[in-house]
């Protein structure tokens, strides 16, 4: 088996378990790799789906096998120590490809701690070996996290696909999927015509920024957003980043994208992904979101955030 199959076969395993969930997808690509059990839109505006759902007939059909005693130390040590919340401690048993991914221990840590994830109690559902390369282990874990849209903190079952990868006469975790960088920023809210926009978690990925914003209508009439007409996020140069606009619901948000009504008193959480080179660390960010138009004016408006401090 090539090196990359383990990795396709623990994208295929992620991708058929949260292809099976049905919350709207807020976050993606994404803060924890996570499909959560739980009622439609009732959580997850802060996690992600990456849904691949032709895969799941395909992976939910392969036999399951048992892990060997050193791959359920690594995974559970791993576990227990991002359910302690000692990343530094988890981020040492990551395979020697997600380390350089991430950096430090504290960048590594950081999604967790923007998103408040706090794991309880889990258990082994399957696994699919891999040969020599190692295997993928599909674990439920209870967890609590912070609901970015609601803000307030959620709980759930949630199913996980980690890869245990034979590195160097150890066995190492490959837990992919998250940003490399995470973090919940102050202060980041504006409001033109009764229109507030608020930036609730800022995430680095390799080639992208995604910016969670919570939109509110409070005003008494409709309005409009238009986000995907002529938003731009700049540093504190000046330079400009574009919208990722696609059809890969991992990287462009399809209801902010085909333009979403907002009735009076309705708020709506999504995302914002904007390309950047591969490692971006700029010292601050500031997003213009336009265009929005609320029923009766004449013409559109834009909202314009204040700057975003980036603690790097």
């Amino acid at each position: 088996m090539k090196p990359h199959t383990l990795l396709l076969r623990v994208a295929k395993a992620l991708g058929a378990l949260e292809a099976q969930t049905h919350f709207p997808r807020i976050v993606r690509a994404r803060s924890r790799a996570v499909c959560m059990v739980v009622a439609a839109g009732v959580v997850a505006q802060g996690f992600g789906a990456y849904a691949r759902p032709a895969l799941a007939a395909a992976v939910a059909a392969s036999p399951s096998a048992t892990l060997r005693p050193a791959q359920r130390a690594a995974l559970d040590a791993y576990i227990h120590a991002l359910g302690a919340r000692r990343y530094a401690d988890a981020f040492k048993l990551l395979t020697s490809s997600e380390r350089r991914y991430f950096g430090t221990s504290e960048n590594f840590g950081s999604a967790f701690v923007a998103d408040r994830l706090t794991i309880g109690t889990f258990r082994v559902l399957r696994v699919e070996p891999a040969g020599s390369l190692g295997a993928v282990a599909v674990v439920s874990e209870n967890v609590t996290f912070l609901d970015h849209g609601h803000q307030a903190t959620a709980s759930a079952t949630a199913r996980v696909a980690y890869g245990l990868i034979n590195e160097g006469g150890s066995v190492r975790i490959k837990d992919p999927y998250k940003p490399w960088k995470a973090f919940i920023p102050a202060a980041a809210s504006a409001e033109v015509e009764k229109l507030r926009a608020t930036v609730r978690k800022v995430s680095f990925f390799t080639g992208r920024v995604e910016l969670l914003i919570t939109f509110v209508n409070a005003g008494e009439g409709q309005v409009t957003l238009l986000p995907y007409g002529r938003s731009v996020l700049r540093d504190e140069t000046g330079r400009i980043y574009h919208l990722i606009d696609t059809k890969l619901s991992g990287l462009t948000d399809r209801t902010l994208r085909l333009g979403l009504p907002l009735a009076a008193s309705a708020e709506y959480t999504g995302a914002l992904t904007f390309f950047t080179p591969d490692r971006f660390t700029p010292h601050s960010l500031s997003l213009s979101i336009a265009p929005n138009l609320r029923d009766g004016d004449d013409a559109p408006f834009e909202i314009p955030l204040p700057p975003i401090p980036i603690p790097f």
